[in-house]
């Protein structure tokens, strides 16, 4: 039998190393990429905090838990969503350092705002609405998101962003039967806010709480309980996937 060079087995050695390590380093970042954290930045009001939620995580939290749950990946969330927050409220809350920062840095970004615009449009007088109130309380609002979207995109080029359209709480007995029409068109505007902005979905609520019991969903007049937070947050988690980008 022919001999093996000494040479040759040192070379053989080192190349068998070399492939080893290569496929080592290449199995560790795939590895890596898969448990790579994401990290999510929540705008809005009440409905963002979880006002209603025992856990106080609202839907957001529902989207997180989900999002682990089915990628294996960990969350964390930057909920800066303000009890009572309106839609210029929102815009001035952009000045601050803190929430930049987040959104800079954020690979998923959810809004959901425009109730309590509403409510103020409305004058809070739901029995009887206020029709051109409410037709200019829809201007501001679809001007101020407008405004909302572009700096959240000038500090962030790359992040998808997801607007949440308005639900209606407002039916039953005591509420005015326009409610409904109305709510409709406000979400009308936030479409067309959502269409003007790149890499950003608008995801339509409407549907999630019409023809239900409102008790089995809500803890008060308009916030949701923890079903009904599980409802809209596991609504919210499918229909962001289409955007994901992983």
């Amino acid at each position: 039998m022919r001999k093996v060079s000494k040479k040759w087995l040192i070379g053989g050695a080192g190349l068998a190393l070399i492939l080893f390590l290569v496929f080592q380093f290449y199995g560790e970042t795939e590895g890596a990429s898969e448990t790579q954290t994401l990290k999510v930045v929540a705008l809005g009001d009440s409905l963002t905090y979880g006002v209603g939620d025992p856990s106080k995580t609202g839907y957001i939290g529902i989207v997180k838990r989900n999002i682990q749950q089915q990628t294996g990946r960990n969350v964390i969330i930057n909920n800066f969503g303000i009890s009572g927050q309106r839609s210029d409220q929102l815009l001035r809350q952009l000045d601050n350092g803190v929430v930049i920062k987040s959104l800079r840095q954020a690979d998923h970004i959810f809004v959901f705002i425009g109730t309590n615009d509403f409510r103020k449009a409305a004058g809070w007088n739901f029995r009887q609405l206020p029709q051109q109130k409410l037709v200019l309380g829809k201007e501001k609002l679809s001007n101020n998101l407008s405004k909302t979207l572009t700096v959240v995109r000038e500090n962030n080029s790359f992040a998808p962003i997801y607007v949440l359209g308005l639900y209606n709480p407002y039916f039953g007995k005591e509420y005015d039967p326009a409610a409904a029409e109305s709510i409709k068109s406000w979400n009308e505007a936030i479409v067309e806010a959502s269409q003007a902005s790149t890499l950003t979905k608008y995801i339509s609520t409407f549907e999630l709480y019409e023809n239900v019991e409102k008790k089995l969903y809500f803890s008060d007049s308009i916030h949701p309980n923890r079903r009904g937070y599980n409802r809209l947050g596991n609504w919210v988690y499918n229909q962001w996937k289409p955007l994901n980008q992983e």
